[in-house]
């Protein structure tokens, strides 16, 4: 942000009122729309007709996000107005700037606000408000203290809601980036959504398996091994997406499960669906093997 923007921010901070935090809420809003919006098109028109989306670039947001931190994290009751009001009423922008000061508060209060971002979390609308809160808010405790704190996004697997599920198991896939001594762990606790029907969900569970691989690729190659073939359509998807969006350079550590998805394939009894994809990933196998 230009000296201006920083400005604004910190008159507007300083003139918080716990008791009245609409009044900053709307001059935080005041403050985003001075920058020019990114497109918002992956974010689908009927969802946008729920959620105001503007579509102003995340770096900008987290900026205004970072700043509240410094005196939120000090001040979590005086604060939680504010975060509270930003999520629930001022769209997706005010929702990405609601999560960074929530992880910091976190760190501080983790016993106050924890429990509070899974009542959020049920509020989702879109993926990027689950992929939001996971990282920013519920994340730093759970990197801090796995050892006290991955049991909350073990919990969140079995809620109710899509997007809670989402966001536990992208807190959770992320975790062996920083700590791969938590990496079967980790695998263990993902691998509950394996037969999830929900598409959002599938996407996260691919996508936190993938994560994984950054830690440590052994866990995962084993629980590819033991799960082809899964004779279930939403894990068919989810292990065969695990390999074609592999990332190139972890791929070759896969090719040695080409006989198992070829077999696989010859098994018959498959949807069109799932054939597809089990050739696709056979397709990323062969690439990778060359």
């Amino acid at each position: 942000m230009e000296d201006k923007h920083v400005e604004q921010l910190a008159a507007t901070l300083l003139n918080y009122d716990p008791g009245n935090p609409r009044v900053t809420a709307d001059e935080l809003r005041n403050l985003w729309l001075q920058f020019d919006p990114k497109s918002i098109e992956v974010i689908k028109a009927s969802l946008r007709e729920q959620q105001e989306t503007i579509g102003i670039p995340v770096p900008i947001l987290k900026s205004i996000g970072k700043e509240i931190s410094k005196k939120a994290r000090n001040q979590v009751d005086d604060y939680l107005p504010l975060i509270r009001l930003l999520w629930d009423e001022y769209g997706r922008e005010g929702r990405v700037v609601a999560t960074i000061p929530m992880g910091a508060m976190e760190l501080s209060s983790p016993d106050k606000v924890v429990p509070l971002l899974r009542e959020m979390c049920r509020t989702c609308l879109t993926w990027e408000d689950a992929d939001r809160l996971a990282m920013d808010a519920l994340e730093p405790i759970v990197r801090k203290k796995p050892e006290e704190w991955l049991g909350v996004p073990g919990s969140w697997l079995d809620d109710e809601s899509k997007w809670v599920r989402r966001a536990g198991v992208i807190v959770i896939g992320r975790l062996p980036m920083k700590r791969p001594d938590y990496a079967s762990q980790c695998l263990e606790l993902i691998a509950r959504l394996l037969y999830d029907e929900e598409e959002d969900v599938k996407k996260a569970v691919s996508f936190a398996i993938r994560l994984v691989v950054r830690g440590e690729i052994g866990p995962v190659h084993e629980l590819l091994t033991q799960n082809v073939p899964p004779e279930n359509p939403a894990a068919t998807w989810v292990l065969c997406d695990v390999i074609r969006s592999m990332p190139k350079d972890f791929l070759p550590e896969f090719v040695d499960l080409l006989p198992l998805y070829e077999n696989w394939i010859a098994s018959g009894s498959l949807t069109t669906r799932e054939q597809r994809s089990i050739e696709s990933a056979i397709k990323t196998l062969k690439k990778a093997s060359k």
